[in-house]
């Protein structure tokens, strides 16, 4: 099974965020990303991404968020305390049109409100694979920095952005990194992870 995925040094004067501006969810949003392959060659590739329903887990109501094209699909949701994954799909190598769920306990809190700049958090998470009849168990060690504020230029404006860096152990040896932007009334607007690059080009509200 490929790596459980689940997406900071820098400390500036702490800037407070608005709150769950910097993560808007609800069915039927969708956001369009340009960006390219680190590991193709920097093939261009192009990110469509959508919340297509709402599932009840543990006695909450989460949200599938599905961005087929780089295998992003998991469970979040998000309160005026912060945003949370709950429940990761991962296809199967071969039938792509199965997937692996992989729970995770407690959720991942990934963003925390309000945001602000230098603030970190860690967690310890046990992600378990359904593989039917079997359940593979894993420690997952994951902390956040809130690394700056900036500004997202969308569609010719400015907007407020904040640059959140995870750091990932999942065990296997090594530190997966990877830096993720939210911007207010957007939501995520662009990641750099170790597979590619993203940025932001469009956004549908409900």
């Amino acid at each position: 099974m490929r790596r459980i995925f689940l997406a900071a040094w820098l400390v500036f004067p702490a800037a407070l965020s608005a709150a769950p501006d910097f993560y808007p969810s609800a069915p039927g949003m969708s956001w369009h990303y340009d960006g390219h392959w680190k590991n193709r060659d920097n093939e261009k590739v192009k990110v469509d991404a959508s919340i297509i329903s709402v599932q009840t887990i543990d006695s909450k109501q989460y949200l599938y968020y599905s961005a087929p094209s780089v295998d992003v699909r998991f469970m979040v949701r998000a309160d005026d305390k912060g945003a949370y994954m709950k429940l990761l799909k991962y296809p199967f190598p071969v039938l792509k049109f199965l997937t692996v769920d992989v729970y995770l306990e407690p959720e991942i809190e990934f963003l925390k409100f309000p945001l602000f700049t230098g603030e970190t958090w860690s967690q310890k998470v046990k992600a378990t694979a359904d593989l039917v009849p079997f359940k593979l168990d894993r420690e997952i060690k994951v902390k956040f920095t809130v690394v700056a504020e900036e500004k997202f230029k969308y569609k010719g404006n400015d907007v407020d952005c904040y640059q959140v860096r995870m750091e990932r152990d999942d065990g296997m040896g090594g530190l997966d990194i990877e830096n993720n932007w939210f911007a207010s009334g957007l939501g995520f607007v662009r990641g750099d992870t170790p597979g590619y690059a993203i940025e932001l080009y469009d956004y549908e509200p409900v």
